[in-house]
């Protein structure tokens, strides 16, 4: 066992061709943080998004002092809208996932997915995709 991520950050992330962001916001009743749709200019420019995009975004969640996340992950879970029907709606159209993407600095990191964020997610229908990433600081020259 590793310790635990020295950063994270959770994603919900809805995708699809013909996604249309205000329809997403419309059904859900929250307001995402990133959406666009198919052939929509990157913001660098010169760009397009392949298909559309819906997301919310936790920002980054930094853990010290024997933090875990895992608190942090069930609150940001069970923050999302419960409406059953709306996530079945949505996912009859379009790509949803949850995304938990975890930084260290270690070889080896863990993280815990609580009972009640894992109750949460199956409520709503919503598969977790971990990502874990090793970032080493490489030492000045």
């Amino acid at each position: 066992m590793g310790g635990p991520f020295n950063r994270l950050f959770f994603e919900l992330n809805i995708s699809g061709d013909d996604l249309d962001p205000d329809e997403i916001t419309e059904i859900l009743g929250v307001v995402p943080d990133l959406c666009y749709r198919k052939d929509d200019e990157r913001p660098r420019g010169s760009q397009y998004y392949k298909t559309g995009g819906w997301d919310l975004q936790s920002g980054e969640v930094l853990l010290s002092n024997g933090g875990t996340g895992e608190a942090e992950f069930e609150k940001w879970v069970q923050s999302l809208p419960v409406e059953k029907a709306a996530w079945t709606i949505i996912q009859e159209r379009f790509t949803v996932r949850v995304r938990l993407i975890g930084y260290t600095d270690q070889w080896n990191a863990d993280f815990v997915v609580s009972p009640t964020a894992i109750v949460e997610l199956a409520n709503r229908g919503l598969p977790l995709m971990i990502e874990p990433f090793l970032s080493l600081d490489e030492p000045d020259a």
